[in-house]
């Protein structure tokens, strides 16, 4: 009986021992996943330094551009970004060259310009067309011949304009090449555009002479269009 008594309580201690002991490991199994959950949680820091990091990962540009004439060189090149809701917007920078059997001496050209693309149409999963970009852009040349303010040699308000910077307007048609994902390197589109444009200075001359030739205001650029 003194046996049977004494294995019935020690089997109760080490029952009462095991229950505290579960009880004891699940407590800290919780803390230690809260633990967890805290320190994959980010911290403010971490907050401001990823926004910081999304906004200067906007400024790099997204897409690259080669040009054939339209008024701001024989030859231009640059890079751009596309923006907004279903990317609407579009800005580039073009860098261009004019060879001197075009003018007395060779001229290097700068652009900015700005593009807004109402609609995408798609013709297929490849292929897409947009039926209208508009927009404007500013460039300017180098070199002595070309002047932002009139000389003095000229009389006051001889010219109303300048002949360094241009303002023009233009109008043209896209057609886009989505590359298959499996088949991308480093890019996700081929466009190719066409684009008539004018600027101030033969806008002016054509509404104030009809005999102005449209030959000389408005000029036709090709160009082709990388999307990163």
């Amino acid at each position: 009986m003194i046996t049977k008594s004494f294995d019935i309580k020690h089997l109760l201690h080490i029952i009462i021992l095991m229950f505290a002991c579960s009880i004891l490991m699940c407590a800290t199994t919780y803390a230690q996943s809260n633990d967890t959950i805290k320190a994959q949680s980010p911290s403010l820091y971490e907050l401001r330094h990823e926004r910081y990091i999304k906004r200067w990962n906007k400024l790099i540009p997204n897409q690259a551009t080669v040009q054939y004439a339209g008024s701001i060189g024989m030859f231009s090149a640059g890079a751009g970004w596309r923006y907004g809701r279903n990317h609407h917007w579009e800005t580039d920078l073009l860098l261009g060259f004019l060879p001197k059997y075009h003018s007395e001496t060779a001229h290097m050209t700068f652009t900015i310009k700005e593009r807004y693309i109402p609609w995408h149409c798609k013709i297929s999963s490849r292929w897409e067309i947009e039926p209208l970009t508009t927009g404007i852009f500013f460039n300017t040349i180098s070199g002595e011949d070309f002047w932002k303010h009139l000389p003095s040699r000229y009389p006051k308000h001889y010219y109303g304009f300048s002949t360094k910077i241009r303002s023009n307007v233009f109008l043209g048609q896209r057609l886009r090449y989505n590359i298959p994902k499996r088949k991308r390197l480093f890019h996700q589109a081929v466009l190719v555009y066409y684009e008539i444009s004018s600027c101030d200075l033969y806008i002016v001359s054509k509404a104030t002479n009809k005999d102005f030739p449209w030959r000389e205001t408005l000029s036709l650029a090709i160009g082709v269009k990388w999307e990163l």
